[in-house]
């Protein structure tokens, strides 16, 4: 019984979620079986993991049907029950969270019902609601449902027909679906430049083109994706700070998943930067990863591995040392999938120890990790060679330039953009090392001017490597 779609959902549940859920089942309402009641009461004793043995299909039947004979077919129907009620709870629940619907809906029972006086009074509570909501896409979508009712509702006044409730149905309609367009097209546009992922982006040209001088000043949401849009086609740093200038100034009027959105816009734009040597980024990019940590964003269980290690490494770039010590003591258990907790944590660990200059440290636990996806192995290589250097270990650093270029050369998911960009760190790497050996000693030694002319003529700067190959050339004695 543990890997029944049941505790599956179960184990999902909050501690109130499953007191709740204890509850809907003995309602009468919505369940008169009673071996299905004692079936919830059993199960739920084992709340939130349900990880035991006692949770074996014949020790639930006798519990639930006594000294009755067991019956396969018995246990499992009553499972498959409250499956099933742990389904039309996960229903009841999201209706519930929807409170402008559910309000609309009641209107329009009480529209279907004729009860007049009593939608009149509705619709001003609804109304007031309304005035009070976050102009986000939900809103403006129950705008147009309230919009469409009342045009149903008020559709004479004494001997005249409302055409005025028509235009208005019209005008929420179109708020609501330029919203949704301007989100669409942004996350669409982000995903394209970030991901590499092309889009069928219907109608875009004359949707910019429209919004392009309108104010919208009733619809922050708008002017939030607009600007988006602007950013991901100029990466220009005036639409970033426009952004972030919309950002405070909406703060109490933007939903979670607008705040959200922005902060993920903000977080690529800044490695943007940084890809491109600005270095004053890693501020900026902390600032966006640390508030989506505040403003819990990310599940508690659910810190996928990718991301754990960009807001820790951020942290520590833009010298919050003890921000990420604190970030990696609380909420390393939180790290997902499971399996990669002892490499994420390893890891940390080793660049924290990597930027305090602890370089035996650093090479211990990075010798520890053993990632399989392609991009934390080539983040191991390349600061575990940038160790062997700043060490003058310039034979392991050789060694370890001709280790990378066979993996980047075997590996097939590594873009070839990427490739370049590391090989191309791997070239200078490898001369400064050679000018090393050589006995090179004087900072105006031609091959080494002629160097760091190169170096500065990168065109990428993957994991900082740029900056950190200028910073050694320039300090090469």
């Amino acid at each position: 019984m543990k890997n029944t779609k049941l505790i599956k959902v179960l184990k999902t549940f909050s501690r109130s979620e499953a007191l709740k859920f204890r509850e809907f089942v003995l309602s009468p309402f919505y369940n008169k079986n009673r071996s299905v009641m004692k079936l919830c009461e059993e199960v739920l004793r084992f709340h939130p993991d349900y990880n035991t043995d006692e949770l074996s299909d014949e020790n639930i039947f006798r519990k639930v049907f006594g000294n009755e004979k067991y019956e396969y077919f018995k246990i499992k129907n009553i499972i498959s029950d409250l499956y099933q009620l742990s389904e039309m709870f996960l229903k009841t629940s999201a209706f519930l969270k929807k409170d402008l619907e559910n309000e609309i809906d009641l209107l329009n029972e009480l529209h279907e019902r004729n009860l007049d006086t009593l939608y009149i009074q509705k619709e001003k509570q609804l109304r007031k609601k309304l005035d009070a909501a976050v102009r986000d896409e939900i809103f403006f979508y129950a705008k147009y449902l309230h919009a469409k009712l009342n045009t149903s509702h008020f559709k004479f006044e004494k001997t005249g027909y409302l055409f005025g409730q028509i235009q208005n149905e019209f005008d929420t309609l179109f708020d609501f679906s330029l919203t949704s367009l301007l989100k669409l097209y942004a996350k669409m546009l982000h995903n394209k430049n970030h991901g590499n992922v092309n889009f069928d982006m219907k109608m875009f040209d004359s949707v910019r083109d429209y919004i392009k001088d309108r104010q919208f000043e009733d619809n922050p949401s708008v002017q939030i994706y607009r600007q988006s849009i602007n950013l991901e086609l100029s990466k220009d740093e005036k639409d970033y700070r426009t952004l972030l200038d919309l950002k405070k100034k909406f703060a109490d009027r933007l939903s979670d998943e607008d705040i959200y959105y922005i902060l993920l816009v903000t977080n690529s734009y800044s490695v943007y930067r940084l890809k491109l040597g600005d270095v004053s980024y890693y501020k900026d990019r902390f600032k966006s990863l640390a508030e989506i940590l505040e403003r819990k964003f990310i599940p508690d269980n659910n810190f996928l591995f990718v991301n754990f290690i960009s807001t820790f490494t951020s942290a520590c770039m833009a010298g919050e040392t003890d921000w990420a010590v604190n970030f990696l003591e609380s909420h390393q258990n939180s790290i997902s999938p499971q399996e990669e907790n002892h490499n994420t944590v390893n890891y940390c660990r080793g660049f924290l120890a990597y930027r305090l200059n602890d370089y035996e440290s650093a090479l211990d636990y990075f010798s520890r990790t053993n990632f399989r996806l392609f991009l934390m192995k080539v983040m191991v290589k390349s600061y575990t060679l940038r160790i062997y250097y700043e060490q003058d270990m310039h034979e392991q650093t050789l060694s370890a330039i001709d280790a990378f270029r066979h993996y980047l050369k075997s590996e097939d998911q590594i873009a070839d953009e990427q490739k370049i960009a590391h090989y191309e760190f791997l070239k200078f790497i490898s001369e400064l090392t050679r000018l090393k050996l050589d006995g090179v000693k004087k900072n105006n030694d031609s091959r080494l001017v002629i160097l760091r002319k190169e170096i500065n003529k990168m065109h990428s700067n993957p994991l900082g490597s740029k900056n950190w190959l200028i910073e050694k050339s320039e300090n090469f004695l």
